[in-house]
């Protein structure tokens, strides 16, 4: 996937791993005040913008967390271009949302033409192979199998599991493990084939 940035592009940002949840309120503060405010023409969602996204119908009840956040990245896109990368914790973001916020959903990798260079941007989870234990969970997650029958399941039991799975990742954090870093070959490799300068990533 290639984006070619029109001329009328000055500025583009790039965030990611935001990791909004409802029981943050300050980093959701943070983050809808520099989004409603940059000076930037485009920014760049490089995955993980959620904790953890279930599915796009958490966006049918008004009143959810999720849909505050869609509401904040709507007004946002009215005056900048918004593009989104799925991230580890957020890769069931689908259609329904992007209608909802005004983004575009991008494909990884995708490249990103602007200021006479190309730019390989990719979220980096998937390029970070010594962590053998993440790559074997990705490879089930991403599966579109997995995925229809996680979707499937009724919203409240979806939220369980997402909990979870998240406890079990907070609990691997806390035994001093050392986690592994974006594979330099895999990294250069990509540069490579996509004819790209520079990686960037979450």
């Amino acid at each position: 996937m290639e984006i070619v940035a029109p001329s009328r592009w000055a500025c583009v940002d790039f965030i990611s791993d935001i990791h909004l949840q409802a029981s943050d309120r300050l980093t959701f503060q943070a983050w809808r005040d520099y989004l409603l405010h940059t000076t930037a023409d485009a920014v760049f969602i490089l995955g993980d913008l959620f904790e953890v996204w279930v599915g796009d119908d958490v966006l049918l009840s008004q009143n959810s967390f999720e849909r505050q956040c869609a509401d904040v990245l709507r007004t946002a896109s009215e005056r900048v271009d918004l593009f989104i990368l799925h991230g580890n914790r957020d890769f069931l973001m689908g259609p329904a949302l992007m209608a909802a916020c005004g983004g575009t959903l991008l494909d990884e990798p995708c490249v990103l033409s602007f200021a006479k260079t190309r730019w390989l941007l990719v979220h980096g989870d998937a390029q970070c192979l010594d962590d053998t234990d993440y790559m074997q969970f990705r490879k089930q997650v991403r599966s579109s199998d997995w995925q229809q029958a996680f979707l499937s399941k009724p919203l409240a039991e979806r939220i369980a599991l997402a909990r979870g799975i998240r406890a079990q990742s907070e609990a691997r954090k806390q035994d001093d493990r050392e986690y592994a870093d974006v594979d330099f070959e895999a990294a250069n490799t990509l540069l490579h084939e996509a004819h790209a300068r520079y990686l960037i990533h979450g």
